[in-house]
């Protein structure tokens, strides 16, 4: 078990959370292994916690609502997860937003091109416990498309799961207007949607490739809860080679809108 140190609140987040907890335990006369027992967890964990390795949130609520405070911690777990978000994820909107062209392989219909209902039932999947702001999150990622209404808007080519138009993501009503979306998104000569069937190798997560007006390029890549931002020239080629790898394997552009008219018929009621 890890030896108790001295923790400097003003730190970190991290070493906030584990003063809060440490100080409010100590105040009810509880050793480590008491709050333990109390959340089910061990006295390893709780040494951790107050050593500066925060709880995830469901033991978070556990501890919260065992020492009393009244929602703090929960609160405070909350801001560090939608802080970790804006380290590695900032960056990349806010080159996105500007960006003249955009290269994406997606698992899932990519935010730029996503309807709100098919954003709400993401974003309400990946939030079970109901923590977030989701409708403030899809109004935001709605903003972002006003890319395209732009006099100059950017090159926008996708290479698309198949799955990300068979499998149901909120309701059949949601894909049939998320597909008939797509559709007509791809009529527009700046945007292109190509689809990877399901026997062709995929990678896990997706990739985002941005040229910047300076010609300078960059690189994102997001899995469930992680993400990176890479600007190194090498990096960058790196996940180049694995989106031409990817998109090369994908159907044309025309037999790609041939197969979403097919997929329409998948969700009818």
């Amino acid at each position: 078990m890890p030896a108790e140190n001295e923790i400097d609140p003003s730190e970190s987040l991290e070493s906030f959370i584990a003063a809060k907890v440490r100080d409010a335990r100590k105040a009810r006369g509880w050793r480590q292994v008491d709050l333990a027992a109390k959340v089910f967890s061990s006295t390893t964990r709780i040494s951790e916690i107050e050593n500066g390795d925060p709880p995830d949130l469901k033991l978070g609520r556990q501890i919260d609502q065992v020492l009393d405070l009244g929602g703090r911690l929960t609160n405070l777990l909350v801001i560090r997860d939608r802080v970790a978000f804006r380290d590695y994820a900032q960056g990349f909107l806010r080159d996105q937003a500007r960006a003249r062209a955009i290269y994406e392989f997606s698992l899932v219909v990519p935010g730029l091109l996503q309807t709100p209902d098919y954003a709400r039932a993401i974003m309400s999947l990946e939030d079970p416990d109901g923590v977030t702001d989701v409708e403030g999150s899809v109004q935001r990622r709605v903003e972002r498309q006003a890319v395209f209404q732009g006099p100059n808007p950017p090159w926008l080519w996708v290479v698309l799961d198949e799955s990300a138009l068979t499998k149901v993501m909120g309701s059949k009503k949601v894909m049939r207007e998320q597909i008939e979306w797509l559709l007509e998104a791809t009529e527009k000569p700046y945007i292109n949607v190509q689809v990877l069937r399901t026997d062709r190798a995929v990678i896990r997560g997706s990739v985002s490739l941005l040229t910047l007006p300076s010609g300078e390029r960059t690189a994102y890549t997001e899995g469930f809860g992680t993400g990176r931002y890479m600007v190194e020239a090498a990096e960058v080629a790196t996940f180049q080679k694995i989106y031409d790898r990817l998109h090369a394997d994908a159907l044309g552009v025309d037999e790609s809108r041939e197969f979403m008219r097919d997929a329409l018929g998948m969700h009818d009621d």
